[in-house]
């Protein structure tokens, strides 16, 4: 059948993407300041009984600081377009989009996320293909904006002037080392009812909305149309709870197509908060190991604690007294492979704790081996006598002779400091460098 054809009862889009910033509470501030509110949590009750303490402490509740994001809200109705370019470089299409509210998820380690929701009011699926290309692209092109990046926009407009992007001749910014050059992708089709849509058909959709691919792509001759076993493989991680929709959780998107899905205000709070939610979530989690790992090689001490904590404060593994939350958290983070590197992560922990060990020893045996040597000279008056004779035999002023004696020993301590405290010598070479 024409997918193209299929009529939308309504849908969800949003992007996410992450920032960084030192401080949380001057960052709530500038912040509040451009708009933002704090958000107001309905159906306290239900959120106590459908989350389990750890996550509902993080998204809802919020009374473990050690743990719990900070959430504002901004209310809006701001619209842009995107200008989409033929290879002569002429607009050949452009796509207005209307931005109805954007969010902030503060968390107290400094990484935090941001998400944009889209205005889908009378989208057809073509609409939302075209819509989701665009959005979640960094470069994608806007009209009528003075630096015409989408990534600039979403910079000065959604986080206050925070940098997430660099460009090749620009001064590296931390964060966009590991978030990639798209933003996630959170999208829900709620197709009017119609007898002719079987599995296949959702499956198929589920592929085209997910890759971000033409409608139809997915059993067509298109660009990105794919293989039967690529196809298959993508499907594997689908989830299919009951017969009205499934979802599809990749690296990059979370897709849900079905029907009869936002029937009423209670169906679009499960899947624009509840569910999503458990997404960004498993976003945290995994930005959190690039984060860590990135962070490894400059300062293999401070990140190695750093990371235990975070296993310690945000490593769970049910976060819910519901089955489908459990099932979507499990399903997405496998998608992400957020298992195997945490593996990889411990081992390569593991292997770090060890080599610490064993140069803590060495550097144990050489202070010993310091020690021991001023230790059998017997007492300080032999040193002070050796000194003084020195210096009468080469007829110096005490003042003078003294400077010295304590530069000289001052330039032979570097080298022994600097092997007995490596770390602490590459921080103090980093600032340098940055000066």
């Amino acid at each position: 059948m024409e997918k193209e054809t299929l009529k939308v009862n309504k849908s969800i889009i949003r992007i996410t993407g992450i920032f960084e910033s030192d401080g949380i509470g001057a960052t709530e501030r500038k912040l509040k300041d451009a708009g933002y509110k704090d958000e107001i949590i309905d159906n306290q009750q239900f959120h106590k009984n459908y989350w389990y303490p750890e996550f509902r402490d993080i998204f809802f509740r919020k009374e473990n600081k050690e743990t719990a994001a900070r959430i504002l809200v901004n209310d809006c109705n701001e619209i842009v377009t995107f200008l989409r370019r033929n290879q002569e470089k002429e607009i050949v299409k452009k796509t207005q989009a209307t931005i109805n509210s954007k969010e902030v998820y503060l968390f107290p380690n400094g990484l935090h996320f941001f998400s944009i929701s889209f205005d889908t009011t009378e989208l057809s699926l073509v609409d939302i293909s075209d819509l989701t290309f665009f959005t979640r692209d960094f470069n994608a092109e806007l009209e009528d904006y003075k630096e015409k990046e989408w990534v600039k926009w979403v910079e000065n407009e959604v986080i206050n002037g925070i940098k997430i992007y660099s460009n090749w001749n620009e001064k590296s910014i931390p964060v966009d080392e590991y978030s990639g050059s798209k933003f996630k992708l959170y999208t829900v089709v709620d197709l009017e009812p119609n007898e002719l849509i079987s599995q296949q058909v959702i499956d198929e959709l589920l592929y085209d909305i997910g890759s971000v691919a033409q409608i139809g792509s997915a059993n067509g001759n298109k660009y990105f149309s794919p293989s039967d076993s690529y196809f298959n493989l993508l499907l594997e991680g689908k989830i299919s709870a009951f017969n009205n929709y499934s979802m599809l959780p990749l690296f990059d998107t979370f897709t849900t197509v079905g029907q009869s899905l936002l029937n009423n205000e209670f169906d679009l709070l499960r899947f624009n908060q509840t569910y999503f939610r458990i997404y960004l979530f498993n976003l945290f989690i995994k930005y959190n190991l690039y984060r860590y790992n990135s962070a490894m090689s400059l300062d293999s001490v401070k990140t190695r604690n750093e990371f235990e904590r975070f296993l310690n404060n945000y490593n769970i593994s049910t976060i819910s007294y519901n089955f489908l939350p459990n099932l979507i958290f499990e399903k997405h983070r496998k998608s992400m492979l957020v298992e195997e590197e945490l593996v990889k992560f411990e081992e390569r922990i593991n292997r770090i704790s060890q080599s610490i060990q064993e140069d803590q020893q060495n550097r144990m045996n050489t202070l010993l081996g310091i020690v021991g040597l001023f230790t059998s000279i017997g007492s300080v008056e032999p040193a002070i006598e050796l000194l003084e004779s020195a210096r009468e035999s080469f007829e110096f002023e005490m003042a003078p002779f003294y400077t010295l004696v304590v530069l000289l020993v001052i330039i032979v301590s570097i080298p022994v400091l600097s092997y007995l405290f490596p770390e602490k010598k590459k921080q103090l070479m980093r600032k340098l460098k940055r000066k």
